[in-house]
């Protein structure tokens, strides 16, 4: 994957999970793993989730960070296995964050960021597109204490969203990029965009799904569902059905539709036209960088629009 890519200075495992509410953590951390990065020029930022794997929940979160012998726990066998392992970075990935968990999360964020400065290891958190459902992240406190504040700039319109639409229109992306501005330095702030794009599925309802929900206010005729595709893969399947893809200016991407079996199958690609246009938002506000999710979904291309604009 790496010889694929150009000027990538960065790599971000998914190394660690909370195993626990106690803060204990799995981890699949190596040594011959960073090595071999080092070798390659590119540093290694281990990601911890809150989520997929080990702990899944708010309210396991909540009981891991309310407590500051949890943290504790946590924070010493992340810095021992950074240590152990080489890693340069520990990025924090935590999903499951409440309201009521915003101050022991930032909290959490604060204690680790002490270690981290004191064992010489960067300290990256992401976080979703600010909006008022997630000011509980505190991205302004982040940003003084941790050394990267990384805006999860995609899933606009997420797996299980009720309407299909883009997942990271340009307009979308300016905003997060915007609003996260009000709170963070612009050299820590890093945008993260999406090499991948859904197909979205919308099936009409049957006749007792439209019984069952004709009295409903957001009445919709049709079930929407979704799959994720990387770049090529989803030209494929356009190219495939014989779909004709028409530039949409207000998303900043391709759009592909066509009907198939009885329902319509809608998609927003992203490719190195619509990257390039995330990608130059990185110079406008002089971004500390820009990051994707994930690698192996982008087209080689691609790396050559990014490199014009981080240089």
């Amino acid at each position: 994957l790496i010889a694929q890519t150009k000027g990538l200075n960065t790599i971000s495992p998914t190394w660690f999970h909370v195993a626990d509410t106690a803060g204990n953590i799995q981890s699949i951390a190596g040594s011959d793993y960073v090595n071999y990065a080092h070798q390659a020029g590119i540093e290694v930022w281990a990601a911890i989730r809150d989520f997929d794997g080990g702990i899944n929940s708010f309210e396991e979160s909540y009981e891991l960070l309310s407590h500051t012998s949890n943290r504790d726990n946590l924070i010493n066998q992340l810095i021992a296995a950074a240590l152990s392992s080489g890693i340069d970075g520990i990025n924090v990935d935590f999903e499951k964050i409440s309201t009521e968990c915003g101050e022991h999360y930032i909290q959490f964020i604060r204690e680790l960021s002490v270690r981290c400065r004191q064992n010489g290891i960067i300290l990256s958190v992401d976080n979703y597109v600010p909006k008022g459902y997630n000011m509980q992240y505190n991205r302004k406190e982040q940003g003084i204490v941790a050394d990267y504040v990384i805006i999860m700039g995609y899933d606009e319109h997420y797996a299980t969203s009720p309407e299909a639409g883009s997942v990271a229109s340009i307009g979308w992306v300016r905003e997060g990029i915007e609003n996260t501005l009000e709170e963070v330095p612009a050299e820590k702030v890093i945008n993260a965009v999406p090499f991948y794009t859904r197909l979205w599925e919308e099936r009409p309802k049957t006749d007792e799904e439209l019984a069952e929900e004709s009295d409903t206010e957001e009445f919709v005729p049709y079930v929407v569902s979704s799959k994720s595709y990387g770049m090529d893969a989803s030209e494929r399947v356009v190219s495939e059905h014989g779909a004709e893809k028409t530039w949409n200016d207000e998303c900043g991407q391709y759009y592909a539709e066509y009907e198939a079996d009885g329902n319509t199958y809608k998609m927003w690609l992203e490719d190195e036209e619509s990257i390039e246009l995330k990608a130059a938002l990185i110079r406008e506000y002089n971004l500390a960088g820009i990051a994707g999710w994930k690698l192996g979904l982008e087209r080689q291309d691609v790396w050559d629009v990014i490199l014009r604009y981080v240089n």
